[in-house]
This record gives structure tokens, sequence and C-alpha cells, in this order.
């Protein structure tokens, strides 16, 4: 089975409920919620997709950014950041930008920074050794 949403012009909303189980891919543009089960591919190129407490979603994903409450078994990619909740299981290797993992969430798997993320930390970084500095010049401290 493949799912696809194709039209972008209005805010869409997807949702698969407790009790449904979906096998094959899944492609969406805006948010998809998981509270049943999902086997297969989930796709979106900035798209949302939240795992609810009872979804359980055994997939390769690929998306903007996931919000994790249930669980996922699988390798994880998302272009702007990856939330995993109290209530939260991934078992499987992510990539992201942005990972949160809160207290009693559970995370299996190999974490890998996309360089995007690296060269804002070091601009961060940069930025705030220069701040330093000239503070520690204007107050006439000396190396």
């Amino acid at each position: 089975m493949k799912l696809v949403k194709s039209e972008t012009n209005n805010s869409d909303f997807g949702w698969i409920g407790r009790g449904i189980e979906v096998k094959g891919d899944i492609n969406f543009s805006d948010r998809l919620q998981v509270d049943g089960k999902t086997v297969g591919k989930l796709t979106s190129e900035s798209g949302t997709l939240i795992v609810g407490e009872s979804g359980h979603v055994d997939a390769q994903i690929d998306v903007g950014v996931c919000v994790v409450h249930g669980s996922i078994n699988g390798n994880l990619i998302a272009r702007s950041k990856i939330e995993i909740r109290r209530t939260g299981r991934v078992q499987g290797d992510v990539i992201t930008p942005v990972l949160l993992v809160e207290e009693g969430a559970v995370f299996n798997g190999a974490i890998r920074m996309s360089q995007e993320a690296g060269a804002r930390v070091l601009e961060g970084v940069r930025s705030t050794d220069a701040d330093a500095e000239g503070r520690r010049q204007a107050s006439g401290a000396r190396n």
C-alpha cells in the first residue's frame, strides 16, 4: 500500500488512529500523527511526524521534525529536530541537527549530528569567545 498526499496548498493533518495498522510507504507534506501501527517507510520533505503514546512505528523515517511519545523501531532522519519525550522509545540510529531526549525516555542507537548543526554550534562558540574577549579588553584585563 502506498499513501500519498500531494496537495500542498492547505495545512493538512493526517492521523492513523488506535487499532489501525498500515503497511507500506507513507508520504505526507504537513503533519502526521500515528497512534496505531505502521510498518514500512515514512517520508516528508519538511513535515512533522508525531508518534503518540499508543503509536508503534516499524519503519525507516525521513522527515522534517519528529516528536516521539510512543515507540519507533528503525532508523530516523529529521532535517530540523527530533524530540523523544519521557514516554518515548527509539530503537535505531538517528541523524538530526537537534536532538531532545527527556528524562525517562529510552534511546538505543547511534546519534549523528548533521554538519549544519556543527556549523551552527561553532558559530555560537566563536561569537561567545569574541564577546568574552571584547569584554576582557574593555575591562583592562591582560592575557
